[in-house]
């Protein structure tokens, strides 16, 4: 048994080694032989725990989502107020600047990739847009959407807000945009919520 603990834990370690190369250099920058430098082991010795190079990556973009999925988990669970709620854990799912992997930096090199390696990018297993069909759903049962809302149309409208906001962040930086974005955020969950006492949408 701690066996096969250890050749997890050290899977992981790998696939954290490719998430950092990522970031840094991009999907062209992740080959085996950079990976494994990163982690600090022979080539041979990354092959023992994984094959190919696609197997590495498939297994590293299921962390990627693991760490959004638990992210959105942890943040439900706040004990804050619904708006507030809502807010923190759109925002929380955005590339940011500083210190750390940024997991919706990750995810969003792993689905412009998708468009090149001739692999249709399964949105169904998206972390961050089954963030947003829970906030929708969560929405929809506090009551808290304008009567007669397309929740279908609204949650797909918010998704593809939330993916151009996730490109801007990577491509310029979230440093001082924080703000802004959550103001974008707030609008648009006005527009598309009942008025609220208190100012809130």
């Amino acid at each position: 048994m701690p066996k096969l603990i250890d050749h997890e834990s050290k899977k992981l370690d790998i696939a954290h080694a490719a998430w950092k190369i990522l970031l840094k250099e991009g999907m062209e920058g992740a080959s085996v032989r950079n990976i494994a430098k990163e982690a600090g082991i022979t080539l041979g010795a990354l092959r023992y725990y994984f094959t190919t190079q696609e197997e590495l990556l498939a297994y590293t973009e299921d962390l990627v989502h693991a760490n959004l999925a638990e992210r959105t988990t942890e943040l439900f669970m706040a004990d804050l107020p619904p708006q507030e709620k809502v807010l923190k854990l759109l925002s929380g799912l955005l590339p940011e600047n500083g210190e750390g992997d940024s997991a919706p930096e990750a995810r969003l090199i792993f689905k412009l990739h998708s468009k090149y390696s001739g692999k249709a990018y399964d949105r169904g297993r998206d972390s961050v847009y089954q963030a947003v069909k829970s906030v929708m759903s969560n929405l929809v049962m506090l009551n808290l959407l304008k009567k007669d809302t397309d929740l279908s149309l609204e949650t797909d409208r918010l998704y593809a807000l939330m993916e151009g906001l996730a490109l801007n962040s990577m491509l310029q930086g979230a440093e001082g945009n924080a703000e802004k974005t959550r103001g974008i955020l707030e609008t648009h969950l006005k527009a598309i919520s009942k008025e609220q006492r208190g100012g809130q949408y």
